[in-house]
C-alpha cells in the first residue's frame, strides 16, 4: 500500500499545526499501513501522542524527529495513547523509561495496555474461533494465529500513570483537550478535541487515504464474546461528523480539513459493501467466508481474518436491521435473509 503524497493543502495544514507548536514526527512501521504519525506538543508538560511500533529503526526515527523539532525524546514529560494497537503503543514503554514521563491513555484501556501479551492472546483465540465458525479452514485460521503472534515482538506492555475518561480533560503542550472515546477501529479508539482550535487528534479513527479497518476483537469492558465493530464505528463516525473540526490530525496518511465530506463518503461505501451483501446472502451464500470470497476471491492469508472482520461487520448491521437471521447448525454460523 502506497502513502499519500504530500498537497500544498496538507503543507498548509501541518505549517498551521507547527505555529502552534505541533510537530508530526512520521515512525516507520513494518505494515502495510506504512508509516505512523506522532505529534510532539510543545509546552507544558511536553507531550507525545503515540510512539510507533517497538523496532530499533522505529525508535531512531522517532528519537531524529524529535530532536528535529530542538527537544530530546529524554525531555518528553507525558506521552499519549489514542488506541490498543501495536503500530501506536510499541514504544511507548520505551518513552517512559526514559524520559520517566506520565502515560496517559482512556481509562477502559488500561488493563488492555498493561496486558499486552496476554490481550493480543485473546483476541487471536477470538479470531482463530470467528474464522472456524464463519467457513475459514482451521487450518487457514491456525496458520494465520502464528503470524500475527510472529508480530508481537513489535509491540509492548505500557503501564499507564494517567488514565484519562470519557468526557474529561487533559492538559497536553499548555492546552486542554476534551477526550472522547469513539471506538470502531478498535475498542479503545481515543479522539482529542481542543474546540479553541477547533483541533482535533484522530488517530486511526478516520484516516485519509483510506478506510479504517473496524477490528472484531475482545471488548474492553461490558458483556458479549466481541465488539460489534462496524456498528459501533458508524455511531463514532456520526458523533465525530457533528463536531465543528478544521483540523484533524490522524495516526497515518495526511491531515483532514474536510472530515463531514469524507465521513460521508465512508458512510456512503460502506451502505454499497452493506447492500451487495446482502444480495449475496440472498444468492445463497450462507457463511461469512464464502461471501469473502466472493467480494475479494482467493484471499491471502494474512487478510483472511481482515476481510472476515468486514463481512461479519456488514452482517451485524444486516441482522440489526432485521434484514438478515444468523443461526448456528453446530459448526457453521449461517447468515439468511428474513422471511
Amino acid at each position: 500500500m502506497s502513502e499519500p503524497e504530500a498537497t500544498p493543502e496538507s503543507e498548509a495544514a501541518l505549517a498551521k499545526a507547527a505555529a502552534w507548536g505541533v510537530h508530526l514526527v512520521a515512525v516507520p512501521t513494518p505494515f502495510a499501513v506504512g508509516r505512523v504519525n506522532c505529534y510532539l506538543l510543545e509546552g507544558d508538560p511536553l507531550t507525545l501522542i503515540d510512539a510507533g511500533p517497538k523496532s530499533e529503526k522505529s525508535l531512531d526515527s522517532l528519537e531524529s524527529g524529535i530532536e528535529a523539532t530542538g527537544h530530546k525524546l529524554e525531555d518528553i514529560e507525558l506521552v499519549v495513547a489514542t488506541h490498543q494497537h501495536i503500530d501506536h503503543i510499541g514504544l511507548i514503554g520505551t518513552v517512559a523509561e526514559r524520559s520517566g514521563a506520565e502515560v496517559a491513555a482512556i481509562d477502559i484501556s488500561v488493563e488492555r495496555l498493561a496486558s499486552f501479551t496476554f490481550g493480543s492472546e485473546r483476541d487471536d483465540d477470538l479470531a482463530v474461533d470467528l474464522m472456524v465458525r464463519n467457513g475459514v479452514p482451521r487450518e487457514i485460521a491456525s496458520a494465520l494465529k502464528e503470524v500475527t503472534a510472529s508480530f508481537r515482538d513489535w509491540g509492548s506492555p505500557a503501564t499507564v500513570t494517567k488514565p484519562v475518561a470519557a468526557g474529561s480533560k487533559i492538559r497536553m503542550g499548555s492546552r486542554d483537550y476534551e477526550v472522547f472515546l469513539r471506538p470502531g477501529h478498535s475498542p479503545s479508539d481515543t479522539l482529542f478535541w481542543d474546540a479553541d482550535r477547533r483541533l482535533m487528534f484522530g488517530g486511526d479513527h478516520l484516516l485519509s487515504h483510506i478506510s479504517s479497518n473496524p477490528l472484531i476483537s475482545k471488548p474492553l469492558v461490558g458483556e458479549g464474546d466481541r465488539t460489534r465493530a462496524l456498528l459501533d464505528y458508524r455511531k463514532s463516525l456520526a458523533l465525530t461528523k457533528a463536531d465543528p473540526v478544521e483540523l484533524m490530525l490522524s495516526g497515518h496518511g495526511l491531515p483532514i480539513t474536510e472530515h463531514a465530506n469524507l465521513i460521508d463518503k465512508r458512510i456512503e461505501s460502506q451502505d454499497r459493501r452493506t447492500g451487495k451483501i446482502f444480495d449475496l446472502v440472498g444468492a445463497g451464500h450462507s457463511k461469512a467466508h464464502e461471501i469473502s470470497e466472493a467480494i475479494w476471491g482467493n484471499i491471502a492469508l494474512t487478510q483472511a481474518f481482515l476481510t472476515l472482520s468486514e463481512v461479519i461487520g456488514h452482517l451485524d448491521i444486516l441482522v440489526e436491521e432485521g434484514r438478515v437471521t444468523v443461526s448456528n447448525d453446530g459448526e457453521f454460523d449461517r447468515f439468511e435473509v428474513a422471511s
